[in-house]
């Protein structure tokens, strides 16, 4: 499994969230929790690879 796929099931399970009736920045995280518990991937890479940096205080989103 490479970047592109997981990606892609990501977008994929955050649409699927989408259509239950759940906004789009929930939809996101809840779609990175569970795919990340899936495929046995960090939460802090799968955020690394949406573009959310990090500051060692605590967690500050900043999306390129």
């Amino acid at each position: 499994m490479d970047i592109f796929d997981v990606l892609t099931a990501i977008s994929k399970r955050k649409m699927a969230f989408m259509h239950t009736d759940m906004n789009e920045n929930d939809a996101l995280i809840r779609a990175e929790f569970e795919i990340s518990k899936e495929y046995h991937i960090p939460l802090l890479d799968i955020k690394k690879l949406l573009g959310v940096r990090f500051i060692p205080t605590g967690l500050v989103e900043k999306r390129r």
